[in-house]
């Protein structure tokens, strides 16, 4: 387990660093386009979203299991990433050409205030966003971490360096958020292009069985993917459609902050999927138990402190005009529990080469979310929503636990239960952390006295 605590540790740090620039993004966002402004945008940058998940097939997940179990090699996956991106892009660009002209569209966006124009420019960064999103998974397969989490640092620093460029400095609205987003994916890929061509290369090569394996792999977990995501954001066009711009702000720094927490079993996630790949069943079925059980216990205790600290946090950091977020944030925290240990279970069915399990527990939960969403949302609003979304997740936790339990041979208690040998854990953390405090203190004492 220390390799991946290590690299857990190192990404859930960088996601800590990462969670402060995205709020104080978000916090400007807010003060500065307001609840409405805030809606607009939000559904601006959905759409290429949407397209992504879309298009992507699962080359995401293909990438990093191929790399992880080294049965292709880097320079064939990466060539293979560059033409795989250019005609997905292509074929989705051409079709959402086709979905911008219909009546039934341009009424949605007309009766959310989306410009047109702007709507345009974030959908022609697809091809890039693609293509950005296949070379970063070959990091993790190769469990390069530390580039990983450095891209992700870059790439949020970056976009608030743009919004507050544009936004603060140059005032320019929702356009100047819009212009930040498609600098900020530009500069992305670029720099991500840079890393990976210093340790492979990138042709225009094509293989054709890495094809062929890639896909049979992705689509196992493409339609899990994509419905999750849509169990994610359904939910916010649904609101878009019923309610108002305003409501679509007000929603969306409620799911902003919950998914929050989804930082610790994210970061453990992405190092468990390419681990466990690598690992046999036996050391899999005692690894995965003992890191779920840590994370659901910890995704608990942070969920109560953000019910706690909800109301005041919200108007100190976004305004009182924001204050309608807070019920929604705190039903959404159930669901945001569940899912959270549903990540750790559903990396390691993914490792075993088992995705499709991801995919049986979206589509139910898909089914039980657009319902419930249809029924709550004008009856309740935005708690509607949020409602529809914790059972929802719930559900799909569910599913993915009792797959869990039947392929490891093991049982709930395992899972979800504590015991006296998992604090051992948390001494041997604190020791390790102890340890490197005293190295780096006795580094800075050195140069003390030099």
């Amino acid at each position: 387990m220390s390799s991946i605590t290590k690299n857990g540790v190192i990404t859930f740090l960088s996601q800590i660093l990462i969670f402060a620039i995205g709020f104080a993004t978000s916090i400007i966002l807010a003060r500065v386009l307001g609840p409405e402004g805030k809606g607009i945008y939000a559904l601006i940058v959905l759409i290429p979203a949407l397209m992504l998940k879309l298009g992507s097939f699962g080359i995401e997940a293909a990438n990093i299991y191929f790399t992880g179990s080294k049965r292709y090699k880097i320079n064939d996956i990466a060539s293979n990433s560059l033409l795989g991106s250019i005609l997905l892009s292509s074929i989705l660009i051409f079709l959402f050409f086709g979905v911008f002209h219909l009546d039934i569209f341009q009424n949605y966006l007309a009766s959310n205030q989306i410009n047109p124009f702007y709507l345009w420019l974030v959908v022609l960064t697809v091809p890039f966003s693609l293509f950005s999103g296949f070379l970063i998974s070959i990091f993790l397969g190769a469990e390069k971490i530390t580039i990983y989490n450095k891209i992700n640092i870059f790439n949020s620093t970056f976009q608030l360096i743009l919004l507050t460029v544009f936004l603060v400095i140059l005032k320019k609205g929702v356009f100047g958020a819009v212009i930040s987003y498609v600098l900020g994916i530009i500069g992305a890929v670029l720099v991500i292009i840079l890393l990976i061509t210093k340790f492979t290369k990138i042709t225009f090569s094509f293989n054709q069985r890495l094809l062929k394996d890639s896909t049979k792999y992705g689509l196992k977990a493409y339609f899990g993917n994509l419905i999750q995501f849509l169990n994610y954001r359904l939910d916010i066009l649904l609101v878009a459609a019923f309610l108002t711009p305003a409501s679509v702000g007000f929603y969306s720094i409620s799911v902003g902050i919950a998914e929050r927490l989804w930082m610790l079993p994210g970061a453990i996630a992405t190092v468990l999927f390419p681990k466990i790949s690598s690992l046999k069943d036996t050391e899999a079925n005692n690894l995965t138990p003992r890191i779920a059980r840590h994370t659901f216990l910890i995704i608990f205790i942070l969920s109560l402190i953000l019910a706690l600290l909800a109301r005041p946090l919200i108007k100190i950091l976004f305004g009182s005009a924001f204050l309608p977020s807070v019920i929604p944030l705190i039903i959404l925290l159930p669901g945001i529990i569940a899912l959270g240990g549903c990540k750790i279970l559903t990396a390691d069915l993914a490792g075993r080469g088992k995705p499709q399990f991801g995919t049986y527990a979206a589509f139910v939960s898909l089914a039980v979310n657009i319902p419930l969403n249809l029924w709550l949302i004008p009856k309740w609003g935005i708690s509607g929503a949020a409602f529809a979304s914790s059972v929802a997740y719930i559900t799909a936790t569910l599913i993915v636990m009792v797959a869990f339990v039947k392929i490891s041979n093991t049982s709930w208690v395992t899972i979800l239960l504590f015991n006296k040998h998992d604090f051992q854990d948390y001494k041997n953390l604190l020791a390790k952390l102890r340890k490197k405090g005293k190295q780096m203190s006795s580094r800075f004492s050195f140069f003390g006295r030099n």
